[in-house]
């Protein structure tokens, strides 16, 4: 089996076919062919091999053990690569890559048995990974070379800019250093964990993956390793490539919200904990190189939040216990983490002073009754914190820094007893013990206090190491390692408030009109006398449960909550209901409100309800001149198409900041971006550079969802490339903004708009007989993406309803394994061709070169445009659809072609994507493998589908699992191959 080691033809530097090579980076082509053999190699005993005698390495008297037939599962890996898989991936890599390969492929697979379907997409879907792999690694690899040049590399799709080359170029337009400094200083990025569900992958498999990439780091060194370092290393690829085969990619069940929550903190304890010091030292650096100083100790640059835990919109799984026990675990490992930072310390800070009076005064206040005599030690070992595996018997009276520090550690101890008792007591941590840590502030104060002590007397060299680097942590991380988000729909609110209303005789809430309900609203929110018994068992469940997690909320830490998102805001009552609701539930300090606009109509609706938000008085007063609205991208997408939604969203922005500016209120907006370019992703600098100038004032909050958790935080280099690429980027927008259309760019964006909303919401939601949504649901694996068990929620809002009701995730989803792309691109090519025929091309190009807004809309669809593929999507049709749908397959595919044609034509491309030739290539050398799963999965669903659900046979069942898995597995390699899911 001398073929299954060799490079592929296709990424050989040998190779005669050049397309997919030409420009390709060494390293990247080396890492290809070198996982490539190593995963085959591990995965696959070689014929000519000799073999391990297994019974030779047994100890004496054990016998060789007998495998246990009874749990024998494909996706655990076969012992061998089944021949049909081999045979497939052979007859595939001597084709040439085109339409006719489908062809081929399609007699091949038919003949398979679903065993060997399983295998084969198995084998195709890990090939796929592998390349992703180098990939990875050639992105950290030029990053690094970047920072060592100290300048911008131009990646294709975006830059991997320094902040020197941002600095410069914003030194260039006549920006002072001082003005950048402050900038800098006061600059606030909070990116938002969500449990969205778009990581195909699970966490397991990711993980390994990193660790693969991190080996293939250790690799470039070989100038420096030794030959037998070389070959452990590559037995280290080679054993995570063997675990990752071993491993089932199959979720069996959907992960808990908890679950969720806890991969979470893993993203941030295993990358963000030591890349957001590693980025504020690199700022420190870039600012002393233009004459700046460093960034203050107190500034927060960076915060981190969460949806995991807190994001019950739809998902009846996330209660109100579920939060309290997410954040209580929350609080416990921040302080965990704290704790060790703080043994560090007590290594490092181990001298006797000086030290300022200021800290002087504060550790005799800590010493108290303790400090006996002179030379004696304090704060030893005792029962109520604890062993000390260090300083048992205390620290010497005249270790200053030592004292402070031990006594933070006591606090840390308390606090971490008390949530693992909370936790574990499935109730609200006891608090009542001062010890115990509520808020950043108590325990930023002892460290920023030795912070100013070790600068005074000139010790800044111990200063700006572990302790400011802890510093940062705290205001980053708080005391929860992530700020917990809320989020619900407007409709579960007022169910809730109805349900008082009703239980008081007051009538019913959820029947009054706008105005009633405002009036009543403010009247409550001016009165101060309780509202909700204490008793709930009046309202109904689902009301009893929204009013429970209230009270949940005034039993957390104010620091410790982040936004109170609105999903479905549409009135300004929405908004009041949430204030009402927290105030007289108990919350102290109640959370920031921020009412989500989805949909294009709400969008267009939203600057009048945030104006009648604003002007009640009662409501007013209560925001200290400040107020958060959130932007969906997903909903607004998915309503309107690509071009509509993101002007709406534009449009949007630019006449809510003039409400608030009429009201003195400052906006800040919260930007609900998904992965993919149809929910509001694609690359960072597109997105940002879009944005109307003004709606970024130093400040950005974005999600960050599924896939792209990984994507921007899957290492240490990665995440450290992810902040500073926001940093720089903000940095941009808010001292040098883009340039504001012109009335004509306006008017010509919004006739665009208008006519491809009506376009898109015309074949999607008004077709004869409901005939898309049977082709979408017949073309597509739609219904089949619900057995990926991606995420806790369910795939839809409500149980009834068409695809209107269908979330965002699985609707772009699907579109993107059948690939016809059709969430970014439709209605948006038929405004383009009317404006040409109507001989507006000019215009439009002319516009594309000076509006950055519609240059990067245009580049953006076109960058989805170009992994489209119309033979595939008609492949699928013609195995899966029948009837009159073909014929509206053919319509989508003709309507595909066009909008290649025309946009192609605004951006002056030959083919898209022409300038990115890399990105191009690399998604060139995976297509070859895209196309026979995308095969394996149409026979799969075929052949599932016609199958009888019912049947209990055990070969019928076995048979019916097999597709099931294969269906799972191809949608998780072609997700691999597209680089993004939902």
């Amino acid at each position: 089996c001398k073929h299954a080691i060799r490079p592929p033809a296709r990424i050989s530097r040998n190779s005669s076919d050049t397309r997919a090579v030409n420009n390709m980076p060494t390293n990247f082509t080396d890492d290809v062919a070198t996982l490539r053999e190593l995963f085959l190699q591990s995965v696959h005993k070689l014929p000519e091999d000799p073999g391990v005698d297994i019974a030779s390495r047994a100890p004496k008297g054990v016998e060789e053990a007998p495998l246990d037939e009874a749990h024998t599962d494909l996706l655990g890996g076969t012992p061998e690569l089944a021949s049909a898989a081999k045979e497939l991936l052979d007859f595939v890599e001597s084709k040439k890559a085109d339409a006719s390969l489908i062809q081929s492929l399609e007699t091949v697979v038919k003949k398979m048995e679903p065993e060997d379907l399983l295998a084969s997409a198995r084998l195709f879907a890990e090939v796929i990974n592998q390349a992703n792999l180098a990939l990875a690694a050639q992105s950290v690899r030029t990053w690094k070379a970047c920072l060592r040049q100290d300048h911008s590399a131009q990646m294709e799709g975006g830059a991997m800019q320094t902040f020197r080359k941002c600095f410069d170029m914003l030194l260039s337009k006549g920006v002072t250093g001082e003005a950048i400094g402050k900038a800098v200083a006061a600059q606030e990025v909070e990116l938002v964990l969500t449990a969205h569900p778009t990581e195909a992958q699970r966490r397991t498999i990711v993980r390994k993956h990193q660790r693969i990439v991190q080996y293939l780091g250790e690799l470039d060194k070989k100038d420096t390793l030794t030959p037998g370092e070389i070959t452990d290393i590559k037995g280290l690829i080679g054993q995570e490539q063997l675990s990752c085969w071993r491993t089932s990619s199959v979720r069996r069940a959907k992960p808990s919200p908890e679950g969720e929550a806890r991969n979470g903190m893993l993203v941030v304890e295993e990358t963000l904990w030591d890349a957001v010091p590693l980025h504020y030292r690199r700022l420190d650096r870039a600012l002393a190189r233009i004459g700046q100083p460093p960034v203050p100790y107190d500034a927060s640059i960076i915060k981190i939040a969460s949806w995991m835990g807190g994001d019950r919109d739809g998902n009846p799984n996330v209660t109100s216990k579920v939060t309290m026990k997410v954040m209580t675990l929350m609080r416990c490992r921040a302080a965990q983490l704290y704790k060790e930072e703080v043994d560090k310390l007590l290594f490092e800070l181990s001298h006797t002073g000086p030290i300022t009076k200021e800290m002087r005064a504060y550790v005799n206040e800590l010493v108290g009754a303790e400090a006996v005599a002179k030379g004696s030690k304090v704060f030893a070992q005792h029962a109520d914190y604890g062993v000390h595996w260090n300083f048992q018997s205390g620290v010497p009276d005249d270790e200053p820094y030592r004292i402070v520090l031990i006594a933070i550690r006591r606090r840390l101890y308390k606090t971490i007893r008390a949530m693992e008792n909370g936790y574990m007591n499935d109730e609200a941590p006891d608090e009542v013990d001062p010890d115990v840590f509520r808020s950043s502030t108590c325990l930023l104060e002892p460290l920023e206090l030795m912070y100013r002590s070790l600068i005074a007397v000139g010790d800044s060299k111990l200063a700006d190491g572990t302790l400011l680097d802890l510093i940062r942590r705290v205001r980053s991380f708080g005391i929860s390692l992530t700020r917990l988000d809320i989020r619900q729909e407007s409709d579960r609110h007022t169910e809730a408030i109805d349900a008082v209303t009703t239980f008081l005789g007051l009538g019913s809430y959820a029947e009054w009109d706008e105005e009633k309900k405002l009036a009543f609203l403010e009247a409550e929110l001016a009165s101060k006398r309780p509202l909700i018994p204490a008793d709930l068992s009046f309202a109904p469940p689902p009301a009893k449960e929204v009013l429970e997690t209230f009270a949940v909320l005034a039993k957390i830490p104010h620091e410790a909550l982040g936004a109170h998102c609105i999903s479905m805001s549409r009135a300004a009552s929405d908004v009041l209901a949430v204030r009402l609701l927290l105030e007289k539930s108990g919350v102290k300090t109640p959370m920031r409100i921020a009412p989500l606009f989805e949909t294009r109509e709400d969008l267009q609706n939203a600057p009048k309800v945030m104006d009648r938000v604003f002007k009640a008085k009662v409501y007013h007063e209560r925001i200290s001149g400040f107020h958060e609205v959130m932007l969906g991208y997903s909903d607004s997408s998915k309503d309107a198409g690509k071009f509509a939604s993101l002007w709406e969203l534009h449009v949007a922005m630019e006449k809510l900041l003039a409400v608030g500016k009429e009201h003195g209120v400052k906006l800040n907006f919260f930007h609900g971006r998904g992965g993919s370019i149809g929910r509001g992703g694609g690359p960072l600098h597109l997105s940002l550079t879009s944005q109307p100038a003004g709606s970024i004032d130093n400040a950005y909050r974005i999600t960050v969802q599924g896939e792209q958790i990984n994507a921007f935080f899957a290492s240490d280099e990665v995440s450290i490339q992810t902040l500073q690429s926001f940093t720089g980027l903000i940095l941009e927008h808010s001292l040098a903004p883009p340039p504001l259309p012109t009335p004509a760019q306006r008017e010509l964006m919004q006739s665009l708009a208008d006519q491809s909303a009506k376009c898109f919401q015309q074949i999607i939601y008004h077709s004869a007989g409901g005939a898309f949504a049977k082709y979408f649901h017949q073309a597509s694996p739609s219904g089949e993406l619900g057995t990926l068990n991606l995420g806790s929620r369910p795939a839809k809002r409500k149980a009834q309803g068409g695809i209107e009701t269908l979330r965002a995730i699985p609707w772009v989803f699907a579109w993107t394994q059948m690939r016809l792309h059709l969430p970014v691109w439709l209605g948006g090519g038929d405004a383009l061709r009317a404006m040409e025929a109507n001989g507006d091309m000019p215009k439009l190009q002319a516009m594309y070169k000076e509006w950055p807004f519609f240059t990067g809309l245009i580049d953006l669809i076109e960058l989805e445009l170009s992994k489209a593929d119309a033979t595939i999507a008609e492949y699928y049709d013609k195995e899966l659809c029948t009837g009159t749908l073909l014929d509206l397959g053919k319509e989508l595919r003709t309507k595909l072609g066009e909008a290649i044609e025309v946009f192609l034509k605004v951006s002056g491309r030959a083919e898209p994507i022409a300038d990115q030739p890399f990105t191009k290539q690399s998604f060139q050398m995976r297509q070859p493998y895209l196309y026979p799963l995308h095969v394996i999965q149409c026979e799969a669903l075929k052949q599932s589908r016609a199958a009888d659900p019912t049947a209990t046979d055990e070969p019928s069942k076995k048979r019916l699992r097999a597709l099931s898995d294969t269906i799972i597995v191809s949608i998780q390699g072609i997700s691999a191959g597209m680089q993004n899911t939902g």
